[in-house]
């Protein structure tokens, strides 16, 4: 992964403020990016998701499957999916913990919500990853 990925990634997950709502998005606040790529690992991102284990190229080819019509489209536009995502552990923390924060698939991620922390969402993930696997191996 560049550097240039990596920024991308971590200027995506930064605290965002809606102006006309004041709805808060959840993100880095006070973690630089020098502190994100320092927590940065290539070998625990190309385990794959923390929660189900499927592999970054395995959630593109899933991905690639949904905006060639081959399953239902739910990458909200192209826009999720496409590689790991950032999630946290307990969502109690907030994003600056860097070690609550790891890789996880779009499907686990969104699973997951801010709702379930690891623990409880541990036994979900494995069905969903099995699922995943399957879905994969009949396309």
């Amino acid at each position: 992964m560049t550097t240039a990925e990596l920024n991308k990634i971590f200027k995506s997950k930064k605290q965002k403020v809606d102006k006309k709502t004041g709805k808060i998005t959840q993100g880095f606040v006070n973690a630089t990016f020098k502190d994100f790529v320092k927590w940065f690992d290539i070998d625990v991102f190309n385990q794959g998701c923390h929660y189900c284990g499927i592999s970054n190229d395995k959630s593109y080819q899933l991905y690639q499957m949904q905006r060639n019509g081959l399953r239902p489209d739910a990458t909200r536009g192209g826009k999720r999916g496409k590689r790991l995502e950032l999630d946290r552990k307990d969502p109690y923390q907030p994003y600056d913990n860097l070690h609550n924060v790891v890789w996880c698939c779009y499907w686990c991620n969104n699973s997951k919500s801010n709702f379930f922390t690891e623990g409880e969402f541990r036994p979900i993930a494995e069905e969903i990853g099995k699922a995943l696997r399957q879905i994969k191996t009949e396309n």
